[in-house]
């Protein structure tokens, strides 16, 4: 049950992360099937540290308010780390023992049927290519632990790594998926259902970068 207190800092998280992403983007969607009720995963590509607030406004255009995993450092920075504590981000102590604890409070959101995003890279995109290397299990360990929740894949196309795009608005391309259906692994929690789970998650976001590349190209030549 969530709390009016919880309700009132939800909506404001809605505004500040709306007004944010509003300014650092212009964003195009391709629309998917991210449910208005009960828990969801969202799963996506990562190119750069802003992309998350096109996904937030993916997420927030859908009437659901997103709680990432994020790195833990991000809120010790100004500015982001305030915006990120208020709107109830998690934060992920990478390469600790601790990591853990991240999907555990991401766990808890889902049982109080919220919106998880979390991308199954656990870093920035480094490929040459620009689409995604290989994945932790963390997202399908997730999904595994919550069979009830709806797998949305994402993929984004558009911004490239460095400082320009952060002080230049610019276009970020989404597209996103229908819900995966993991029923195949239905029951299981183990570590090769995990694995199998990931490589499912990220076939689908490489086909939905395939869309939203597309519309990239579009958005050129237009």
């Amino acid at each position: 049950m969530i709390s009016p207190r919880q309700h009132l800092k939800n909506a404001a998280g809605f505004v500040l992360v709306w007004l944010v992403a509003k300014v650092a983007h212009r964003v195009r969607y391709r629309a998917g099937e991210i449910p208005r009720r009960g828990p969801v995963i969202l799963v996506a590509n990562h190119l750069t540290m802003t992309d998350p607030l096109a996904v937030a406004r993916v997420a927030i255009g859908h009437r659901r308010f997103p709680h990432f995993l994020a790195m833990q450092e991000v809120f010790g920075w100004p500015g982001v780390g305030w915006l990120a504590r208020v709107t109830g981000q998690i934060p992920v102590a990478r390469g600790s023992a601790s990591a853990a604890e991240a999907l555990d409070r991401a766990s808890e959101r889902l049982d109080a049927g919220a919106l998880v995003a979390l991308y199954p890279e656990g870093r920035l995109t480094t490929e040459p290519d620009r689409m995604p290397g290989p994945a932790r299990t963390g997202a399908a360990r997730l999904a595994l632990r919550h069979p009830d929740a709806a797998v949305i894949p994402i993929g984004t196309w558009g911004p490239q790594q460095g400082h320009h795009h952060i002080w230049h608005r610019h276009t970020a391309c989404l597209s996103v998926g229908p819900r995966l259906d993991l029923s195949s692994w239905a029951g299981r929690t183990d570590d090769a259902a995990a694995r199998e789970v990931t490589d499912e998650i990220m076939t689908a976001i490489r086909t939905e970068i395939g869309y939203a590349q597309q519309m990239w190209r579009e958005r050129r030549d237009g």
